[in-house]
């Protein structure tokens, strides 16, 4: 009787670590997302007056940018370049991110 007691007991914790599902890491980067007017190339900081806050995620929002990389029309930055109204710091503020682009 031990025995099948035994049996069902490892039989019962193999059963429910089946139905356990893993935590997944996610390695997603999130940023604070601007929407770019002005045509600044893809690797130069926009003027803090040319970007207007657009929310925080890991991926950009909708902007219906053309992808022609141009220049920059939605850009990500990181949550030390933003100041505590969303806007950014300075004028010097590189993204880093630029997903959305055009002509």
């Amino acid at each position: 009787m031990k025995k099948i007691i035994g049996i069902l007991a490892v039989v019962i914790a193999i059963g429910a670590s089946a139905f356990t599902a893993p935590t997944k890491a996610h390695s997603f980067n999130s940023y604070k997302w601007f929407i770019i007017s002005g045509t600044y190339g893809l690797s130069s900081p926009p003027k803090a007056s040319d970007a207007a806050y657009d929310g925080e995620g890991t991926t950009p929002p909708d902007g219906g940018c053309p992808n022609t990389q141009v220049h920059q029309c939605v850009s990500g930055f990181n949550a030390s370049q933003v100041n505590g109204s969303n806007q950014l710091i300075n004028d010097s503020q590189v993204p880093a991110v630029t997903p959305g682009t055009e002509d």
